[in-house]
């Protein structure tokens, strides 16, 4: 599993940290909430917390309104959230839940939109954004309208993957890469992708041989380029770019106990 040093570090000084604040900003992937969750919350304690469901401008629209009443029946505080959310919409919901002067931190997996939620509460472009994970690097505190302070932290995830369903729906959100996954975890991402995006073609090879003639990715001799056509149709499913898909609805929590994805919330 791939556990940056700078990740590692971020969690040892941000257990540390969370005990002088008064509340934790989740920031999940609204397509697929209890994946990007997959952080250990032990740390929490009983500290505020309040979920952000981002990119939900890249999700299916219903299914994000499912989970949004899912977390409300829980009795979560939820907003949803997009690059092109009205600031004062984000900083009204927080005050809301809030007490003036409270110190907040903001915690997700990599690459879950934290810069972009980040420079959203700034108020300018000044975080780094990039769809490459774990593109923050050190812990850093600002003020939001003198009403509270945020601390903004690097992603966060577990030194392992617990279930191949996991990996491959961090693989779809990209929180991972191609890269960081082997050949099985791919399979079932493509297998979860294509059951939510309604594709007829059940294996992945196949259906990359078809993608990559059709995107025109071809190897010397003019055969399809099946690892081209691997890293770009994953980055192009991470960055929304085939269409609003959620890969995970409400309906499937408890469905198994001994589900891995659903120990999440645990």
């Amino acid at each position: 599993m791939w556990y940056p040093g700078h990740m590692a570090k971020a969690s040892r000084q941000l257990s540390k940290l969370i005990r002088l604040v008064d509340g934790v900003i989740e920031l999940l992937d609204a397509r697929a909430p209890l994946a990007s969750r997959s952080y250990s919350k032990a740390s929490f304690g009983a500290k505020k917390r309040l979920i952000f469901l981002g990119k939900s401008d890249i999700a299916d629209v219903k299914t994000t309104e499912l989970w949004k009443e899912h977390f409300q029946s829980e009795g979560e505080n939820v907003f949803v959230f997009d690059k092109d959310t009205d600031r004062k919409k984000v900083i009204d919901f927080l005050a809301k839940h809030t007490d003036r002067g409270s110190l907040l931190v903001v915690v997700g997996v990599p690459n879950v939109g934290k810069s972009t939620l980040i420079n959203k509460l700034k108020g300018k472009r000044s975080a780094q954004v990039g769809a490459t994970p774990g593109i923050t690097r050190s812990l850093q505190w600002f003020s939001v309208e003198g009403l509270f302070r945020v601390l903004d932290t690097p992603g966060l995830l577990l030194p392992e993957l617990w279930s191949i369903e996991l990996g491959a729906k961090l693989l779809l959100i990209g929180s991972l890469s191609v890269e960081m996954v082997d050949e099985k975890t791919m399979q079932q991402a493509y297998q979860i992708y294509a059951r939510f995006a309604s594709l007829e073609e059940q294996d992945l090879n196949a259906f990359l041989e078809k993608y990559a003639l059709k995107k025109g990715m071809l190897s010397k001799g003019g055969t399809p380029d099946l690892e081209r056509a691997r890293v770009n149709f994953f980055n192009w499913i991470a960055q929304g770019k085939l269409g609003r898909v959620s890969f995970e609805t409400p309906q499937e929590v408890g469905q198994d106990k001994g589900d891995s994805v659903s120990s999440a919330q645990s």
